[in-house]
């Protein structure tokens, strides 16, 4: 799946809102979860559609910085 230029910006502020505190091997743990969640092989899935219906479904990630 390609990424537009929302989709960036909405995994961006995700992965500093999930995982700042937790270095660059945290902000990959979050990243590869996302990924997986993206790319699950079902056309209508469950986690979301695409990089920012993943990162932006309200029980998944808790970052405040999704609500700006």
């Amino acid at each position: 799946m390609s990424l537009n230029d929302k989709d960036v910006d909405v995994l961006a502020r995700t992965l500093f809102g999930e995982a700042r505190g937790e270095g660059i091997a945290g902000m990959i743990a979050v990243a590869w979860s996302i990924r997986n969640r993206v790319n699950d092989g079902k056309d209508k899935s469950w986690w979301g559609e695409g990089y920012s219906g993943v990162c932006q479904r309200s029980e998944e990630h808790t970052s405040e910085l999704q609500s700006q």
